[in-house]
């Protein structure tokens, strides 16, 4: 991991070229660059440069992202309740009381953490099953 003294500050993007583009040039370089979700000026600085490209989404892909921001959602809120549980417990062990434990939500959280480790190895699967280059 990178120290702050060790990250660069960004650089300002203030110089311009201006090139001439038929329309048809313009509709592949615009078409490209939705493809692999980039700006057009990304998209011609890395092309310029030999800057390496995102692979292109597929279909699937995007489900894929969409369903792995919610699983991300519903993990935090179980990292939440599990924090919780483990306050209570440290709490208790500290003041010398009996250790209790809500476990319907203990098992609500085991539950979800199953459900979304399904989910998450089904979408591991078929995105390496993908052909998109």
């Amino acid at each position: 991991m990178k120290t702050l003294s060790e990250v660069k500050p960004r650089e300002l993007l203030s110089n311009h070229i201006h090139i001439r583009l038929t329309d048809s040039d313009y509709n592949q370089i615009k078409a490209r660059a939705e493809q692999v979700n980039l700006s057009m000026s990304d998209f011609m600085r890395r092309a310029a440069l030999k800057r390496a490209m995102p692979r292109p989404l597929a279909a699937f892909d995007l489900k894929a992202y969409q369903v792995l921001c919610k699983i991300d959602a519903q993990l935090r809120i179980a990292g939440n309740n599990l924090n919780q549980i483990a306050k209570a417990c440290n709490s208790a062990v500290a003041l010398g009381e009996p250790v209790v434990v809500n476990t319907a939500l203990l098992k609500s959280v085991q539950q979800l953490i199953r459900e979304n480790g399904k989910a998450i190895k089904t979408i591991v699967a078929n995105l390496a099953q993908s052909t998109v280059r």
